[in-house]
């Protein structure tokens, strides 16, 4: 396994997991006689590994529309909703969700089946073949529809400031509203995948990729929502459906928190979580009621990650077994969970800039400004994956146990140990945001 590829969590996380992994072994026992084991908090079977010889087990849909009874039915009916980036991936995951739910969802993108090409010369963020994938905007609007929701396609650079005005001046006179702006798009540098990994003075194309992942990733976030705020301010009826006010989500991940990837990922990625906190204060200071928040999405199966499972890099470059990985769509059902809840309604503002709700301050961790795991939302709101799985948090021992606890166990133990239910017990525990922020263990090898 690449060694930059195991650095994923503090020194102290994998030890405590790996504790913890030796002192609950001696109790599996108890569940000698089971024939599956549970990975998640709901009884599940455990179905594959991540072994070359496997890798064709755990190639599954990374989104698919056969799943047409939301939990979240017409929770969104009339709102009108923003999904940057959702040709494919986790922003697409996203729009098919906001869709399900009863929404008129734009998604945008460059990967068109009509390119917008033609009307002047692309920029240098505009997808290629060496960062795409499969599907197109068109592609996602397309199922949207057949989901229930509107999806409406919308060609657009974002890192071409002028086209991203056009998008929200057309929504403005188009729909005369905006409920919900998920600011997910982001450009993976030339040179795909790899340039994402290595020492940043080594990397001949570093400063490419800072430029990348923050211009399409970071500054696209703050343009979007400089445009979408004054129509969100403008709403009449402020909200429709379950909402009760605006709500912008920006996708960020625990690269925010802790080493992952490389230097230009990282800082990327503390900057959208710095971002979201400061446009709350700001609106709340402002006495503006819109919710603010960024997600963390755990290890997501997108169509990315099944590409490199089948061409054998993901263990090369990631490594970390997918039993535990979500699908694109759990992220938009923790954003609807949040956008809907009643009791992150702001109302006031305390002279601070800190939210209020009814004159009270929200006591709630969950709250404009600040930053949410999506697999933890689904044990605070009760939702599941669209498989029925509820994968746990990646500071969870459930999920760090099997991605990194077992590393250097003979595979035959190993498989012993998952068949005779080892997994099943392990407890939930959640290691501290403070141990994640430790940086990066050594290399194990």
């Amino acid at each position: 396994m690449n060694r930059i590829g195991r650095r994923r969590s503090g020194l102290l996380l994998l030890s405590f997991a790996l504790h913890s992994c030796f002192f609950f072994s001696s109790a599996f026992v108890v569940n000698w006689k089971s024939d599956h084991f549970n990975l998640q908090t709901s009884t599940r079977s455990y179905t594959s590994s991540t072994h070359e010889s496997d890798t064709e087990k755990i190639i599954a849909p990374a989104s698919t529309t056969t799943d047409t009874l939301s939990p979240f039915k017409d929770s969104l009916k009339g709102c009108v909703c923003v999904v940057t980036g959702a040709s494919r991936g986790i922003g697409k995951g996203i729009a098919l969700e906001l869709g399900a739910a009863g929404a008129t969802v734009y998604v945008t993108g460059t990967t068109s089946s009509t390119s917008n090409e033609s009307s002047g010369s692309p920029s240098k963020y505009v997808t290629n073949k060496i960062v795409g994938g499969p599907g197109t905007i068109e592609q996602t609007a397309k199922e949207i529809d057949a989901m229930g929701g509107k999806g409406i396609a919308y060609y657009c650079d974002h890192s071409d400031d002028e086209q991203v005005k056009s998008f929200f001046d057309h929504i403005q006179q188009s729909d005369g509203r905006l409920d919900i702006l998920i600011n997910n798009v982001f450009r993976i540098p030339n040179g795909g995948t790899k340039a994402l990994f290595g020492n940043f003075w080594e990397n001949e194309s570093s400063i490419e990729s800072w430029d990348a992942v923050h211009t399409v990733g970071l500054r696209s976030h703050y343009v979007c929502s400089k445009y979408a705020i004054p129509i969100m301010i403008k709403n009449s009826p402020k909200s429709k459906g379950k909402m009760n006010q605006p709500f912008i989500g920006m996708i960020s991940s625990f690269g925010g928190l802790c080493y992952t990837f490389n230097v230009a990922y990282g800082v990327g990625k503390a900057a959208v979580d710095r971002l979201t906190k400061d446009i709350a204060y700001e609106l709340t200071n402002a006495k503006k009621d819109i919710n603010v928040m960024s997600f963390y999405p755990g290890v997501v199966n997108t169509e990315r990650t099944q590409k490199s499972v089948q061409d054998g890099t993901w263990g090369e470059e990631v490594g970390i077994p997918l039993e535990n990985a979500e699908t694109p769509r759990f992220t938009g059902r923790a954003i609807i969970s949040v956008a809907t809840d009643p009791s992150l309604a702001v109302t006031s503002t305390n002279g601070d800039g800190n939210a209020k709700k009814d004159g009270r301050m929200q006591s709630s961790s969950i709250k404009s400004g600040s930053f949410q795991v999506v697999a933890e939302l689904a044990e605070k709101y009760d939702f599941t994956d669209e498989n029925g799985n509820r994968p746990p948090s990646i500071r969870s021992l459930k999920f760090l146990i099997p991605a990194y606890g077992l590393n250097g166990i003979d595979e035959k133990l190993k498989e012993n140990l998952k068949k005779f239910g080892l997994f099943q017990i392990i407890p939930d525990w959640k290691l501290p945001f403070w141990i994640m922020e430790n940086g990066a263990p050594p290399p194990s090898d």
